[in-house]
């Protein structure tokens, strides 16, 4: 099923929907977005995901007139619509229209994206190439991912999946789309500067917490590549393993006994 997307204040026809050449989102990247699941016609943590898109969009300065319960209200129109075990549903606002290219005027713009959505298989590991990188604004999930797609064909080539960014100052951040935790010795660690606080990262910890010993803190490259584990988290992931960091494995290359159990205790948790 071709589902409808949300634009100018209506649902409308997917392939009538445009986007002006004069609109910044789409000339200088401003703008914002966030991305959640339905699942059998139900949000999954729909409320933590609009409270995220809301702040993004409080934080970027973008002017719009939307509501928690107004943007609620839109999402249970299309979750009613669905006819799919898994939706996507991304919402994106952009600050709109300029003359000039570069000066918003006006409100920003709402687009909805709902799609069919499926999930890789959760014992099907990624191996990541680490990044000396430290992403502009990490607490607002912008539209911005250049730095990202400027460097994912190389990681492709090299064998890998995704990335893994670290400085030396500030020790491993995220990766390009998702966060980031090791296990080591029965303990839980995640970064805690520099990252777009995930949902899925906020469920898992609570979760992992009433479990096992949870730090959040300065996690080093060096941590996460002599971990006995390591785990990335996010809405298009759940909780999947690493396999390996730099051509380095991890553990024993497989999918952990920590990550498995985190992976059980947010199925739950979601239905």
């Amino acid at each position: 099923m071709a589902y409808p997307i949300y634009y100018k204040g209506q649902w409308q026809d997917p392939n009538q929907v445009t986007v002006s050449v004069k609109d910044v989102g789409f000339l200088r990247g401003f703008g914002i977005f966030d991305f959640f699941r339905i699942m059998d016609g139900k949000p999954i943590f729909m409320l933590d995901h609009l409270d995220r898109f809301l702040s993004s969009a409080s934080k970027m300065g973008l002017s719009h007139s939307y509501t928690t319960e107004s943007l609620s209200t839109l999402i249970q129109e299309i979750a009613s619509q669905s006819v799919d075990p898994c939706l996507g549903v991304k919402l994106v606002l952009t600050a709109g229209f300029s003359p000039n290219g570069f000066d918003p005027v006006g409100d920003s713009e709402l687009y909805i994206f709902p799609g069919v959505f499926s999930f890789a298989e959760p014992t099907a590991g990624m191996h990541l190439m680490s990044r000396e990188y430290k992403r502009e604004m990490a607490d607002i999930k912008s539209l911005n991912y250049a730095f990202a797609l400027r460097e994912m064909p190389a990681v492709r080539a090299a064998g890998g999946d995704d990335l893994i960014y670290y400085t030396t100052e500030f020790g491993v951040s995220e990766s390009s789309r998702s966060n980031l935790f090791y296990v080591k010795e029965g303990v839980i660690h995640t970064p805690a500067d520099h990252i777009l606080e995930g949902i899925t990262r906020k469920k898992v910890i609570a979760l992992a917490s009433s479990v096992y010993e949870v730090r959040v803190g300065k996690c080093t490259l060096a941590d996460f590549m002599n971990a006995d584990e390591v785990f990335t988290t996010g809405s298009t992931k759940r909780v999947l393993p690493i396999f390996s960091i730099d051509g380095k494995q991890i553990g024993d290359g497989k999918r952990g006994e920590v990550t498995e159990r985190l992976y059980q205790l947010l199925l739950a948790h979601e239905s």
